[in-house]
């Protein structure tokens, strides 16, 4: 079930981000840690080149730690993040600046 959400999603969200054709925007994704089956969609997606035909040139990073994620969208070094929620909470309210950027699993 959460195979299919995770994939409905992205699925849903790739026409949001469709560009130009000659131009593919840059997207950096942090995963929650290494590549596993709850990150097929996005593997998948990928090596279909269904990103690169909406516009984007995505960049799929595993952390060297699952804390990680959070950190980096912060500090600017990746455009949005998987993560655990519980992580979330501790890091926003020790007051890492985190946006609308984040995704809770």
């Amino acid at each position: 079930m959460r195979k299919l959400v995770l994939s409905l999603c992205l699925l849903l969200c790739l026409p949001l981000f469709a560009a130009a054709k000659t131009t593919l925007k840059p997207l950096t994704v942090i995963l929650d840690w290494f590549v596993n089956p709850q990150h097929a969609p996005l593997i998948i997606t990928q090596e279909k080149g269904f990103f690169k035909q909406h516009g984007l040139n995505v960049r799929i990073i595993a952390p060297a730690d699952p804390v990680d994620p959070p950190k980096l969208v912060a500090a600017g070094k990746a455009d949005i993040a998987i993560g655990y929620q519980t992580e979330l909470y501790l890091q926003v309210n020790a007051g890492l600046p985190l946006g609308t950027h984040w995704h809770i699993n």
